[in-house]
This record gives structure tokens, sequence and C-alpha cells, in this order.
């Protein structure tokens, strides 16, 4: 009995195993002109203009292509005219690592960013392996290529090719993600996502809610499944990488919403249910004390103005975001790439001075 079910077993991982190996197969890596060439267009789902997009794709390779150790990753160039940015990259495919082996290659290749119509065009070329067991740079066209990597059938990888061809293929997969979760606050493989529908038509400037009962009699529930342009997830599903992030809190109603500034802390559990916390400003917490309920909005650094014309302001006057009704009846903003409501649970201690730990129950997580 034992035998038949170590043979199932096998099978099962043979399976697993060729359905992951499947995504490095032919086509795998595109060839253009016989020369290995990843392309990717990545959509912004918001608004932006031209300028602004450049400086924030900018900062962006500043921030990623940089000198680190033995790692001399640039940015080559930075053409705000032509918008378009160059950077050399390098970095190590580990393939094994051990306390005794360490089996990996130094991947350089040339990075082009062109910027512009709302897209980000990203172009990975001129891709060499610096490996030990040869003295020369060796090029993609020569490691990875259909013809070099597969076998005559094209259903499996060659032997040594293989690890350089699927390490590839997943790292520039994750530059291309980077990308797009850094414009959009998550990978979107680049297709533009269906904005929320406003419920009113011009932005309005955010002021103060009015004060409402705090005491709810029931736990909230809601049936709604689906918000135009958002897709609602498990509250377990909350991005760890998160923690830290700048956030708004917004109560009231969606006419005169009350928006403060805060800190994402991450989640607990109290009475076996999910609590978001967030630490505000102990003078700004008022605006939230008595609501019932409130949601926590994420954006992506396209909105790092916008964030900072709020400055923690009781009166808003400059604040150009576009305010929706959620299903918990608190307002958000649609410009947000996530957005968590949450009921009211209190507050707990703070780590520093002036601060007040907001906590409350996740009732819907909403991501774009």
């Amino acid at each position: 009995m034992n035998k038949y079910l170590l043979l199932v077993f096998l099978f099962f991982v043979s399976l697993f195993s060729a359905a992951q190996q499947s995504k490095y197969l032919s086509g795998a890596v595109p060839e253009v002109g016989g020369k290995v060439i990843f392309e990717k267009s990545i959509a912004v789902k918001q608004p932006i203009d031209d300028e602004r997009f450049f400086s924030l794709m900018d900062k962006w390779a500043q921030d990623n292509y940089k000198v680190d150790g033995d790692l001399n990753s640039r940015v080559l160039l930075s053409d705000p005219q032509s918008r378009t940015i160059a950077c050399g990259g390098e970095e190590y495919l580990v393939f094994k690592k051990s306390a005794l082996v360490l089996d990996q290659a130094k991947m350089t290749y040339q990075m082009i960013l062109e910027v512009g119509g709302g897209k980000c065009n990203a172009t990975v070329r001129n891709i060499r392996y610096s490996y030990s067991d040869s003295k020369e740079l060796q090029p993609a066209e020569q490691m990875i290529t259909d013809k070099i990597a597969l076998n005559k059938k094209g259903d499996k990888l060659n032997r040594y090719y293989d690890k350089f061809r699927m390490q590839t293929i997943d790292s520039i997969n994750s530059i291309f993600r980077s990308i797009d979760i850094y414009l959009n606050g998550v990978s979107t493989t680049g297709a533009a996502a269906q904005q929320v529908v406003a419920v009113v038509e011009q932005p309005v400037a955010v002021v103060p809610a009015p004060a409402v009962e705090k005491e709810v009699s029931q736990p909230l529930q809601n049936t709604v499944s689906t918000i135009s342009g958002f897709k609602k997830i498990p509250a377990d599903k909350i991005p760890a990488s998160m923690m830290g992030k700048e956030v708004l809190i917004l109560s009231g109603n969606v006419k005169e919403p009350s928006a403060i500034l805060a800190k994402w802390k991450g989640t607990s559990t109290l009475m076996e249910r999910l609590q978001a916390i967030t630490n505000v400003s102990a003078s700004q917490y008022s605006l939230i004390e008595n609501a019932k309920t409130y949601t926590i909005c994420f954006f992506t650094e396209i909105y790092d103005d916008g964030l900072a014309k709020l400055n923690g302001s009781e009166k808003i006057k400059d604040a150009e975001f576009t305010p929706v009704a959620m299903p918990s009846g608190s307002p958000a903003f649609s410009e947000a790439w996530m957005i968590i409501e949450c009921k009211k649970s209190g507050e707990i201690p703070a780590e520093g001075a002036n601060l007040k730990s907001c906590l409350g129950e996740i009732i819907n997580v909403w991501i774009k």
C-alpha cells in the first residue's frame, strides 16, 4: 500500500514540476533580430502628466540603480526632453547556496525606460553573464535562447543552460513587477484598470465630519461583493510590505469627508476579529474619535504631492481627490490603490509622544 502511495505522490510531484517548468519553455525568452530583448509596457491606472511621470520614474531608477558592494548598477542617462532613462544593471543569479557551495553568476544588462502617455515602456537588452567556468562574458544569445536552452522538441530545458534561463526570466519579470507596483500599488501586468465611478463629478475640499454615535449594537455586515474598478480580497492578504507607509483615514460622508494622515502599523486580532492598526497624531484623533466606521486609503507615490497638501489640517482647500461612497457608508478616495473599511473598535497605547493608535475591525479590503 505504501508503495502505491509513494508512486501516486511522485506522479503528482512530476505534474507540478512540469507545470512550473512550462513557463520557461518555448517563447519565454523573446528574440528581436537574433537578439534577446525583453519588453513590457506598464500603464499607470490614474491620470498623470508626462513631466510628473518622468520625475517619478527617474526617482525609481536612482533608487534602484546605484553601486551596492561589487555590483556596479547605475543610471546611465536621464533625459527629461525625450523622457528616456537608461540604466546599467548588475545582479547575482544564485543557483545554489549552502555552507560549502556557492554557485552563482553575475548578470549585467541595459534597461531603457521610455515614459509618456500614461505608460512606461521598459526594455531589457544586452544581457551578459560572468560565470566561474568562463573567462569571458557570455551573451544571453548563447545561453538562454530557445535554440540553446531547450531540447529539439522544445518541451524540456537542457541541463546547465536551464538555471540561467529560469533565473533570468524570473529576475526580469521581477524588475517589471517592481515598476508596476511602484506606479500602481499592485501588479497589474500593465493592463489599465477601470476607475471607481465617483459619486460626485468634481473634486471637493475635505472638511471635518459631524460627530456620530460611537456605539454599534451589531457587528457591521454587508453583502456588497464588488465595487467598480476594485476587487475584494481577504483581510489576511493585505501586503506585509505596507508596514510604516503613510495612509489617509477618512470618516464622515461622501459630501463632507474628514481626512487625516496616519501611519499603517499592520493588523492584530481582538476577540477573534482582525483589526487594522494606524498611528495618528493625538491632535487629529478627535476627527475620527466618534466615528462608527472609517476607511484607510493607500496611495502610490504619484499622489505624494496631493497628500502633502493635506498636511494634517482640518481645513483643506487644495485637496483634489475624488470622494466615493463605500458599502459601510464611509467615504474613500477613488485615487487610492487599496481601501480598507473599518468599524471603530477603540484605541491602544502608541509608541512615541503625541501619537494615538487607532484600532478598527476590518470589514472589507478592496484593491485595484
